[in-house]
Protein backbone atom coordinates (compact mmCIF):
# COMPACT_ATOMS: atom_id res chain seq x y z
CA UNK A 1 0.00 0.00 0.00
CA UNK A 2 1.06 3.24 -0.71
CA UNK A 3 2.46 6.07 1.93
CA UNK A 4 0.83 9.31 1.87
CA UNK A 5 1.79 12.31 4.08
CA UNK A 6 -1.17 14.67 4.18
CA UNK A 7 -0.57 18.28 5.48
CA UNK A 8 -3.44 20.35 7.08
CA UNK A 9 -3.51 24.28 7.39
CA UNK A 10 -5.63 24.10 10.60
CA UNK A 11 -6.51 28.02 10.12
CA UNK A 12 -7.20 27.51 6.13
CA UNK A 13 -10.75 28.73 5.29
CA UNK A 14 -11.97 24.81 4.87
CA UNK A 15 -10.06 23.30 7.27
CA UNK A 16 -12.05 21.46 10.40
CA UNK A 17 -11.85 18.58 12.48
CA UNK A 18 -15.04 17.19 10.92
CA UNK A 19 -13.29 17.77 7.17
CA UNK A 20 -9.90 16.64 8.22
CA UNK A 21 -11.96 13.17 9.38
CA UNK A 22 -14.18 12.90 6.54
CA UNK A 23 -10.62 13.54 4.31
CA UNK A 24 -8.32 11.16 6.03
CA UNK A 25 -11.67 8.09 6.00
CA UNK A 26 -12.13 8.76 2.50
CA UNK A 27 -8.05 7.60 1.79
CA UNK A 28 -7.85 5.02 4.42
CA UNK A 29 -8.01 1.92 3.16
CA UNK A 30 -6.84 3.23 -0.32
CA UNK A 31 -3.48 4.46 1.11
CA UNK A 32 -1.66 4.96 4.07
CA UNK A 33 -2.26 8.53 4.81
CA UNK A 34 -0.37 10.11 8.18
CA UNK A 35 -1.93 13.51 8.71
CA UNK A 36 0.03 16.84 10.00
CA UNK A 37 -0.54 19.87 10.80
CA UNK A 38 1.43 23.07 9.82
CA UNK A 39 1.98 25.58 12.79
CA UNK A 40 3.80 28.62 11.32
CA UNK A 41 4.56 30.10 7.73
CA UNK A 42 6.90 28.55 6.08
CA UNK A 43 6.55 25.30 8.14
CA UNK A 44 4.25 23.28 4.91
CA UNK A 45 8.37 23.44 3.44
CA UNK A 46 9.66 21.85 5.79
CA UNK A 47 7.01 18.79 6.16
CA UNK A 48 6.63 18.54 2.85
CA UNK A 49 10.66 18.27 2.51
CA UNK A 50 10.91 15.79 5.46
CA UNK A 51 7.87 13.94 3.99
CA UNK A 52 10.26 13.29 0.90
CA UNK A 53 13.18 12.36 2.79
CA UNK A 54 11.20 9.95 4.79
CA UNK A 55 9.94 8.21 1.38
CA UNK A 56 6.36 9.29 1.29
CA UNK A 57 4.81 8.01 -2.10
CA UNK A 58 2.69 11.47 -2.10
CA UNK A 59 2.35 14.40 -0.85
CA UNK A 60 -1.76 15.53 -0.15
CA UNK A 61 -2.15 19.26 0.56
CA UNK A 62 -5.14 20.14 2.80
CA UNK A 63 -5.16 23.72 2.77
CA UNK A 64 -5.54 26.91 0.69
CA UNK A 65 -3.20 28.12 -2.21
CA UNK A 66 -0.29 29.66 -0.35
CA UNK A 67 0.06 26.42 1.62
CA UNK A 68 -0.20 24.51 -1.56
CA UNK A 69 2.80 26.73 -2.83
CA UNK A 70 5.12 26.21 0.64
CA UNK A 71 4.39 22.17 -0.15
CA UNK A 72 5.06 23.04 -4.16
CA UNK A 73 8.65 24.62 -3.00
CA UNK A 74 9.30 21.73 -0.71
CA UNK A 75 8.72 18.20 -2.67
CA UNK A 76 10.02 19.50 -6.42
CA UNK A 77 8.93 17.02 -8.85
CA UNK A 78 10.27 13.56 -6.87
CA UNK A 79 7.01 13.51 -5.65
CA UNK A 80 3.43 13.10 -6.84
CA UNK A 81 1.20 16.30 -4.97
CA UNK A 82 -2.30 15.81 -4.57
CA UNK A 83 -4.59 19.44 -3.90
CA UNK A 84 -7.71 19.55 -2.02
CA UNK A 85 -9.75 22.55 -2.06
CA UNK A 86 -9.46 24.02 1.74
CA UNK A 87 -8.61 27.45 0.80
CA UNK A 88 -11.51 30.85 0.26
CA UNK A 89 -10.48 29.97 -3.09
CA UNK A 90 -8.29 27.29 -3.91
CA UNK A 91 -7.36 28.12 -7.68
CA UNK A 92 -5.04 25.25 -8.39
CA UNK A 93 -7.24 22.34 -7.02
CA UNK A 94 -10.23 24.00 -9.55
CA UNK A 95 -8.21 24.52 -12.29
CA UNK A 96 -7.12 20.75 -11.90
CA UNK A 97 -11.36 20.03 -12.36
CA UNK A 98 -11.61 18.55 -8.92
CA UNK A 99 -14.50 18.76 -7.00
CA UNK A 100 -15.44 22.01 -4.62
CA UNK A 101 -15.72 19.46 -2.00
CA UNK A 102 -12.83 18.31 0.30
CA UNK A 103 -14.08 14.84 0.42
CA UNK A 104 -14.78 13.62 -2.78
CA UNK A 105 -11.50 15.66 -3.61
CA UNK A 106 -9.67 13.03 -1.87
CA UNK A 107 -11.68 10.11 -3.15
CA UNK A 108 -10.17 11.05 -6.67
CA UNK A 109 -6.76 12.16 -5.41
CA UNK A 110 -6.25 8.79 -3.89
CA UNK A 111 -7.74 7.15 -6.86
CA UNK A 112 -5.85 9.05 -8.73
CA UNK A 113 -2.64 8.12 -7.03
CA UNK A 114 -3.26 4.13 -7.23
CA UNK A 115 -3.92 4.01 -10.96
CA UNK A 116 -1.08 6.19 -11.80
CA UNK A 117 -2.51 9.28 -12.98
CA UNK A 118 -0.75 12.26 -12.97
CA UNK A 119 -0.11 15.40 -14.92
CA UNK A 120 2.73 17.38 -15.65
CA UNK A 121 2.46 21.11 -15.31
CA UNK A 122 5.62 23.89 -15.56
CA UNK A 123 6.08 26.08 -13.13
CA UNK A 124 6.70 30.12 -13.17
CA UNK A 125 9.54 31.24 -10.51
CA UNK A 126 9.74 34.49 -9.08
CA UNK A 127 13.12 35.39 -7.46
CA UNK A 128 13.78 31.52 -7.29
CA UNK A 129 10.77 31.08 -5.50
CA UNK A 130 8.24 28.41 -7.65
CA UNK A 131 4.50 29.18 -8.53
CA UNK A 132 1.56 26.89 -9.92
CA UNK A 133 -0.29 29.67 -11.51
CA UNK A 134 0.61 33.50 -10.30
CA UNK A 135 3.20 35.32 -9.18
CA UNK A 136 2.99 39.59 -8.79
CA UNK A 137 4.43 42.66 -8.00
CA UNK A 138 2.57 45.62 -6.83
CA UNK A 139 -1.82 45.91 -6.96
CA UNK A 140 -2.28 42.04 -6.60
CA UNK A 141 0.57 41.91 -3.68
CA UNK A 142 -1.20 44.95 -2.13
CA UNK A 143 -4.50 43.33 -2.43
CA UNK A 144 -2.83 39.90 -0.99
CA UNK A 145 -1.52 41.65 2.07
CA UNK A 146 -4.48 43.17 2.92
CA UNK A 147 -6.68 40.32 2.69
CA UNK A 148 -3.77 38.37 4.41
CA UNK A 149 -4.15 41.03 7.73
CA UNK A 150 -7.91 40.42 7.72
CA UNK A 151 -7.43 36.85 8.26
CA UNK A 152 -5.13 37.49 10.97
CA UNK A 153 -6.83 39.90 12.91
CA UNK A 154 -10.02 37.09 12.60
CA UNK A 155 -8.51 33.88 12.71
CA UNK A 156 -9.08 32.61 9.39
CA UNK A 157 -8.35 33.96 5.57
CA UNK A 158 -11.76 36.09 4.55
CA UNK A 159 -13.05 34.28 1.10
CA UNK A 160 -13.68 35.90 -2.68
CA UNK A 161 -16.22 38.96 -1.71
CA UNK A 162 -13.54 40.51 0.44
CA UNK A 163 -10.87 39.78 -1.75
CA UNK A 164 -13.00 41.66 -4.38
CA UNK A 165 -13.82 44.20 -2.35
CA UNK A 166 -10.03 45.24 -1.23
CA UNK A 167 -9.49 45.23 -4.94
CA UNK A 168 -11.28 47.60 -5.33
CA UNK A 169 -10.14 49.77 -2.70
CA UNK A 170 -6.67 49.04 -4.03
CA UNK A 171 -7.65 50.19 -7.44
CA UNK A 172 -9.40 53.37 -6.48
CA UNK A 173 -6.70 54.29 -4.06
CA UNK A 174 -4.30 55.21 -7.33
CA UNK A 175 -1.33 53.88 -6.10
CA UNK A 176 -0.49 52.21 -8.88
CA UNK A 177 -1.73 54.69 -11.37
CA UNK A 178 1.63 55.84 -12.21
CA UNK A 179 4.61 54.12 -13.73
CA UNK A 180 6.33 52.26 -10.42
CA UNK A 181 8.28 49.55 -12.47
CA UNK A 182 10.95 48.86 -15.42
CA UNK A 183 9.98 45.39 -16.69
CA UNK A 184 12.15 44.14 -18.96
CA UNK A 185 11.15 41.16 -21.44
CA UNK A 186 11.70 39.24 -25.52
CA UNK A 187 14.10 42.48 -25.95
CA UNK A 188 11.92 45.04 -25.12
CA UNK A 189 11.30 47.34 -21.86
CA UNK A 190 7.86 49.12 -20.88
CA UNK A 191 7.39 51.52 -17.78
CA UNK A 192 4.36 50.01 -15.88
CA UNK A 193 2.55 50.37 -12.32
CA UNK A 194 2.24 46.97 -11.53
CA UNK A 195 2.66 43.29 -12.95
CA UNK A 196 1.17 40.00 -13.00
CA UNK A 197 2.60 36.75 -14.01
CA UNK A 198 0.18 33.90 -14.69
CA UNK A 199 0.80 30.22 -15.30
CA UNK A 200 -2.86 28.83 -15.40
CA UNK A 201 -6.30 30.13 -17.06
CA UNK A 202 -8.08 31.27 -14.66
CA UNK A 203 -6.04 33.21 -12.39
CA UNK A 204 -8.48 33.12 -9.62
CA UNK A 205 -12.02 33.27 -8.86
CA UNK A 206 -14.85 35.82 -7.37
CA UNK A 207 -16.93 32.90 -6.72
CA UNK A 208 -17.68 30.76 -9.41
CA UNK A 209 -16.76 33.24 -12.00
CA UNK A 210 -13.16 33.40 -13.15
CA UNK A 211 -11.07 36.26 -13.16
CA UNK A 212 -9.90 36.99 -17.02
CA UNK A 213 -5.86 38.30 -16.06
CA UNK A 214 -4.62 35.57 -18.32
CA UNK A 215 -7.39 34.00 -20.29
CA UNK A 216 -4.26 32.82 -22.70
CA UNK A 217 -2.22 31.14 -20.09
CA UNK A 218 -1.20 27.47 -20.46
CA UNK A 219 0.84 25.49 -17.35
CA UNK A 220 2.78 23.81 -20.24
CA UNK A 221 4.04 27.07 -21.89
CA UNK A 222 5.74 30.21 -20.41
CA UNK A 223 3.86 32.73 -18.05
CA UNK A 224 1.78 35.09 -19.35
CA UNK A 225 2.13 39.06 -18.34
CA UNK A 226 -0.42 41.75 -17.64
CA UNK A 227 1.08 45.01 -17.16
CA UNK A 228 -1.19 48.16 -16.41
CA UNK A 229 0.97 50.92 -18.12
CA UNK A 230 -1.71 53.50 -16.18
CA UNK A 231 -4.63 52.80 -13.88
CA UNK A 232 -6.34 56.40 -13.72
CA UNK A 233 -9.55 56.05 -11.42
CA UNK A 234 -11.34 56.79 -13.99
CA UNK A 235 -10.12 53.80 -16.28
CA UNK A 236 -11.00 51.58 -13.34
CA UNK A 237 -14.77 50.29 -14.71
CA UNK A 238 -13.50 48.95 -17.61
CA UNK A 239 -10.54 47.57 -16.47
CA UNK A 240 -12.47 45.49 -13.71
CA UNK A 241 -14.60 44.26 -17.38
CA UNK A 242 -11.58 43.05 -18.92
CA UNK A 243 -10.96 40.51 -15.80
CA UNK A 244 -14.69 40.11 -15.01
CA UNK A 245 -16.17 39.83 -18.18
CA UNK A 246 -14.30 40.71 -22.07
CA UNK A 247 -10.62 39.93 -21.45
CA UNK A 248 -10.35 41.78 -24.13
CA UNK A 249 -7.25 43.45 -22.93
CA UNK A 250 -5.70 40.29 -24.28
CA UNK A 251 -7.37 39.90 -27.20
CA UNK A 252 -5.85 41.27 -30.82
CA UNK A 253 -4.53 44.84 -30.03
CA UNK A 254 -6.03 45.02 -26.82
CA UNK A 255 -5.84 48.23 -24.62
CA UNK A 256 -2.64 49.79 -25.49
CA UNK A 257 -2.88 51.30 -21.59
CA UNK A 258 -2.36 47.69 -20.61
CA UNK A 259 0.46 45.51 -21.32
CA UNK A 260 -0.14 42.18 -22.29
CA UNK A 261 2.44 39.38 -23.39
CA UNK A 262 1.52 35.11 -23.87
CA UNK A 263 4.11 32.56 -23.28
CA UNK A 264 6.94 34.53 -21.93
CA UNK A 265 10.15 32.61 -20.26
CA UNK A 266 12.48 35.33 -18.47
CA UNK A 267 11.34 38.91 -17.20
CA UNK A 268 13.34 41.24 -15.21
CA UNK A 269 11.28 43.84 -13.03
CA UNK A 270 13.30 47.12 -10.95
CA UNK A 271 10.80 48.48 -8.83
CA UNK A 272 10.79 52.27 -8.38
CA UNK A 273 10.24 52.04 -4.69
CA UNK A 274 9.77 49.35 -2.36
CA UNK A 275 6.70 47.12 -3.77
CA UNK A 276 4.59 44.31 -2.34
CA UNK A 277 4.91 40.07 -3.87
CA UNK A 278 3.60 37.15 -3.94
CA UNK A 279 3.18 33.78 -5.07
CA UNK A 280 0.05 31.77 -5.70
CA UNK A 281 -1.58 34.49 -3.32
CA UNK A 282 1.50 34.14 -0.95
CA UNK A 283 2.58 37.40 0.53
CA UNK A 284 6.58 37.09 -0.04
CA UNK A 285 7.80 40.22 1.07
CA UNK A 286 8.51 43.73 -0.66
CA UNK A 287 10.70 43.68 -3.18
CA UNK A 288 13.19 46.37 -5.27
CA UNK A 289 14.17 43.53 -8.14
CA UNK A 290 12.62 40.70 -9.33
CA UNK A 291 13.26 38.02 -11.71
CA UNK A 292 11.03 35.85 -13.58
CA UNK A 293 11.19 32.67 -15.13
CA UNK A 294 10.63 28.92 -15.86
CA UNK A 295 10.95 25.55 -13.41
CA UNK A 296 10.97 23.52 -16.68
CA UNK A 297 11.44 20.01 -14.28
CA UNK A 298 7.83 21.44 -12.81
CA UNK A 299 5.79 19.38 -10.60
CA UNK A 300 3.41 16.04 -10.95
CA UNK A 301 -0.07 16.58 -9.99
CA UNK A 302 -2.68 14.05 -8.96
CA UNK A 303 -5.76 14.32 -11.23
Amino acid sequence: MKRVLVIANPVASGVTPRVEAAVMGELTGVVAAELVHTERPMHAVELAAKGVADGFDAVIVMAGDGTMNEVLNGVGNSVALGVLPCGGTSVLARSLGLPRDPRAAAAQVSAALAQGRERWIQLGTLNGRRFAFSGGVGLDADVVRRVDARGRARGRRPGDVYYASTLGRVLLGGRYRRPLVTLTFDGRTERVGSVIAANVHPWTYVGSRPVLVAPQAIAEAGFDLLAPRTLRRRMVPRFTTYLLVSGKHAVGDGDPRILYAHDVTVARLVCDEPLPAEVDGDDVGDVTEVDLGIDRDGARLLV
